[in-house]
């Protein structure tokens, strides 16, 4: 795995701290379109998403390129479980869990890089590609966040 990637997966998700200063609990708990999660709901998916992806993870370095479903929230019991913690619970769970999964990554060796896993609308990926696919998601719901702040907070 290159350098790049350890130092996103190690650091990427702080940035939480910056999106969530200053706020209150109303607009972090607002859903301010009915069809869409609030900040809340976003960050308790990256908590619950980033489980998969450990777990995924996992798999893939135990067996021979398994095959993996597509991850849906709204039909994973464990997301509810992951919404009903505090924000302070949420933001703590996933940087614990995070320090963990870059440990791992960062140990990995030569055989294990080119493990691979199958996701069904990707294909064939390997460890650092899943890795990619796990970030890319993350910054993708932290600009998510970033505009509901900027729309809502006046920040």
């Amino acid at each position: 795995m290159n350098d790049a990637l350890l130092y996103r997966i190690k650091n990427q998700y702080n940035q939480v701290d910056e999106l969530l200063r200053g706020l209150s609990e109303e607009l972090i708990h607002q859903r301010h379109n009915p069809e869409k999660w609030s900040i809340k709901e976003n960050l308790a998916h990256l908590g619950r998403y980033q489980e998969i992806y450990n777990k995924r993870i996992n798999t893939i370095l135990k067996e021979e390129i398994p095959v993996f479903d597509r991850y849906k929230a709204e039909s994973d019991v464990l997301f509810e479980s992951w919404i009903a913690l505090t924000m302070e619970e949420i933001v703590s769970q996933t940087k614990k869990e995070r320090k963990l999964i870059f440990e791992r990554l960062s140990h990995t060796n030569q055989t294990e890089k080119h493990k691979s896993g199958i996701h069904p609308r990707l294909g064939n990926m390997n460890i650092s590609e899943w890795t990619e696919f796990f970030l890319l998601h993350e910054a993708h719901h932290f600009y998510t966040i970033f505009w509901l702040v900027k729309e809502y907070s006046g920040r």
